[in-house]
């Protein structure tokens, strides 16, 4: 399930490809950092760009993100079981000789 509008997929794109440019470069001028540094770069790509930088790990708890997870999946799956009836109903007339124009 895609939780992003088309306006803010195009928006993320745009960020990601922004920050691999830069990255990139940096290495072309064989600029060295650590992970950290990489890290902060990243924060700081962020804020230049006027996005909100997550101080801290955040509230959610492992298992309050499983049970949200458990939750989409759920309904999700019920997509892919309506599908694979689909499915299965197609294969057992195309095996039965059956035609859609009976």
């Amino acid at each position: 399930k895609n939780y992003l509008g088309e306006t803010q997929i195009r928006r993320l794109e745009r960020t990601v490809t922004g920050y691999f440019d830069y990255i990139e470069d940096l290495i072309e001028r064989e600029n060295t950092f650590t992970m950290e540094e990489f890290s902060a770069s990243i924060n700081e790509f962020l804020a230049f760009r006027k996005y909100k930088i997550l101080p801290d790990k955040g509230k959610i708890s492992k298992h309050m993100a499983a049970a949200r997870a458990e939750t989409e999946y759920a309904e999700f799956n019920k997509t892919q079981k309506i599908t694979s009836d689909f499915d299965r109903e197609v294969k057992r007339l195309i095996e039965k000789g059956g035609n859609a124009d009976e």
